[in-house]
């Protein structure tokens, strides 16, 4: 077998059951559905909750319902991975968009009061002699969608016609973006502080209960309280003994 013809095995569990109620099984497990719900929603026919979890586990002890299983478990990670990274990705462009990237500045014929074009004298650059010329002025235009990145585009909120017909266009919030973001990343979220002095009992019996769960060790912490020490115990070292 060559290496190309390894590459195009494909992965265990990738291609759906022929049984029709094994794959709606798998499909329903891989969703986070509970066994006996699970087995129970398929169809089959079992009153003992019991048995039937019973027979969930044998059935999930196959090779082809493990594997399928897994395989539709890794699938919908990485779709929910793929959809993070593409909010993810548009917000940070809504929280650094520029509403002056969707303007354009041109020179017009400067006009009074009345409409009339307005001249000036300017200076030929041939002969250096002064003359009557045609005075502009620079202004500022909202870009034509057509002129604009799909990237641009996609800030968009919504367009608003002005007097003269112009689609004014409005972005999408800013700081909206930015709170989603934080939230997103847990930015906000409040830190564990480093020092354990600084946890109240609650913080402290809390966290060592998660230290014991990830070490597997079964401890009771409920009943217990820690006697808060003051800064000046600290400082000289001695220990209180409860005012006796």
């Amino acid at each position: 077998m060559t290496k190309t013809d390894a590459l195009a095995l494909p992965s265990p569990g990738s291609k759906p059951l022929k049984n029709a109620k094994y794959e709606r099984y798998c499909r329903l497990r891989a969703l986070a559905q509970p066994r006996i719900a699970a087995y129970r929603e398929v169809g089959w026919q079992t009153k003992d909750d019991k048995d039937v979890y019973s027979n969930a586990c044998a059935l999930e002890r196959r090779s082809q319902i493990r594997d399928r299983i897994a395989y539709l478990v890794r699938q919908a990670e990485e779709r929910l991975i793929e959809k993070r990274m593409r909010i993810e990705e548009q917000l940070w462009a809504i929280a650094n968009g520029n509403i002056a990237d969707f303007y354009e500045t041109y020179e017009t014929v400067q006009r009074d009061h009345t409409g009339q074009p307005m001249s000036e004298l300017k200076r030929n650059e041939i002969t250096g002699e002064m003359e009557s010329a045609l005075s502009l002025e620079k202004r500022v235009r909202p870009k034509l969608l057509c002129d604009l990145s799909p990237e641009q585009a996609k800030l968009i909120e919504e367009l608003k016609p002005d007097g003269r017909g112009r689609l004014i266009p409005k972005l999408h919030s800013a700081p909206q973006a930015n709170k989603e973001l934080r939230n997103m990343l847990n930015i906000s979220a409040k830190e564990t502080p480093s020092d354990v002095t600084q946890l109240s009992d609650a913080e402290l019996i809390k966290t060592l209960a998660e230290q014991a769960r990830e070490l597997n060790v079964s401890i009771d912490l409920t009943r217990y309280t820690f006697a808060q020490v003051s800064p000046a115990t600290e400082a000289d070292g001695t220990e209180t003994d409860g005012g006796q």
